[in-house]
């Protein structure tokens, strides 16, 4: 039976999150780590493993099988190979740890590799927590769904989360993953860790254009393509920035057809993928954000406007629901488009005074979220709980 670690030292949580490579720092699972390893890092010592590139890169962004020092957590970062993260399972043999934390249930580099050497017993038998992000979400299972209901059958039959604890951000989620996961795995829920950003002041456009902003990845969930045929049936003068890597090149030049299509009123621009500090500047000086996504668990990009101040027009697929009844913004259904457009509309034609009364809203929504939301101690709860079962 595993035991309680000594109080003498702090506990330590080896994470495993593949996206977390070098100068990749705009990924909400990214930030939602950072933000955790800094609240409790008086409490647990934290260890992260994570691919030493981009994907798909030809060359590493940093030195792989070493030990790195980041401040918040030390960090480990890893080659990739046919079968995964090259290196693996030393690192989960000879790196001691009292729990192994999972990020992604359909990772193959990293999430996959390790469920398989623990159903092995090639590996210790730690308490493991598997976090999806989002995953089981409508729009998520939606994406590729033949393959991925292929694959959490195929889990089930292998009882692949055999003594996993699978983790929440909201009740909805944990819904969501009770529904899809469909085994007797224990699910905990514990929100996020986001602080609010401070941001400058806002400045208006001086042309008067209505300035919207995306920010995401480049991929069919994130519905840019949506976004795109709602602004072709805008009449009002707006600027569109598109704030992301372009993760699905195909779905990226679909993307571009729509874009070459938009009237002459509506001006895209692609800004690649971009640093949170320079997204956060970008946001002071937006009017609008906006992303339709097919589903978040979270949605850091969302909260990091609302919290800048920026209202938000999202869709009612995400933890941030109330927005029109707060002055905040709107969340709005996928299937009405005519609301989304005749939101954009409504917006474009309100006084400054009243956009002003949106930002001041849209900040105070995202606080008021913070201070209600307990979550430095539920995960202190979760962490604890955790390392203090057997597996």
């Amino acid at each position: 039976m595993t035991q309680t670690p000594s109080p003498a030292r702090r506990p330590t949580v080896l994470v495993l999150l593949g996206c977390f490579w070098p100068d990749n720092d705009a990924s909400g699972p990214n930030q939602s780590f950072k933000a955790l390893a800094q609240a409790l890092g008086e409490r647990f010592e934290f260890r992260l493993v994570a691919r030493d590139r981009p994907t798909d890169a030809p060359h590493p962004s940093a030195a792989s099988d070493e030990w790195v020092d980041l401040g918040f957590a030390r960090v480990r970062y890893c080659r990739i190979g046919p079968l995964g993260a090259i290196g693996l399972r030393s690192i989960l043999r000879e790196t001691p740890h009292d729990l192994l934390w999972l990020n992604s249930v359909f990772d193959r580099e990293f999430t996959l590799p390790a469920l398989a050497l623990r159903r092995m017993g090639a590996v210790p038998q730690k308490p493991t927590l598997l976090s999806p992000r989002g995953e089981f979400g409508f729009g998520a299972l939606g994406v590729k769904p033949a393959k991925k209901q292929i694959f959490l059958a195929a889990a089930r039959r292998l009882r692949l989360w055999r003594d996993v604890t699978l983790h929440a951000t909201s009740e909805a989620e944990a819904r969501d993953m009770a529904a899809g996961v469909a085994s007797s795995a224990p699910i905990v829920v514990a929100p996020n860790i986001r602080l609010p950003l401070e941001g400058g002041a806002f400045e208006p456009a001086p042309d008067g254009a209505l300035r919207l902003a995306f920010v995401g990845r480049l991929a069919p969930v994130k519905q840019l393509d949506y976004a795109l045929r709602v602004l072709a049936r805008v009449t009002a003068p707006a600027i569109f920035e598109i704030f992301g890597p372009a993760e699905d090149a195909l779905y990226w030049r679909r993307c571009q057809e729509l874009i070459a299509g938009l009237p002459e009123n509506i001006r895209a621009v692609w800004r690649g993928e971009t640093s949170n500090e320079a997204i956060a500047a970008a946001l002071t000086k937006t009017d609008l954000f906006f992303l339709p996504t097919a589903g978040e668990n979270f949605g850091h990009a969302i909260f990091e406007a609302l919290s800048l101040g920026t209202p938000a027009l999202i869709s009612d697929q995400t933890p941030w629901r109330g927005l029109e009844a707060s002055g905040a913004g709107w969340d709005l259904p996928l299937a009405d488009m005519d609301r989304w457009v005749e939101s954009i509309e409504t917006f474009a034609h309100m006084s400054n005074e009243e956009r002003a009364a949106q930002r001041l809203a849209a900040a105070n929504f995202a606080r008021q979220w913070f201070r209600d939301s307990g979550a430095v101690e539920k995960n202190v709860t979760m962490l604890t709980a955790c390392i203090g079962a057997a597996p």
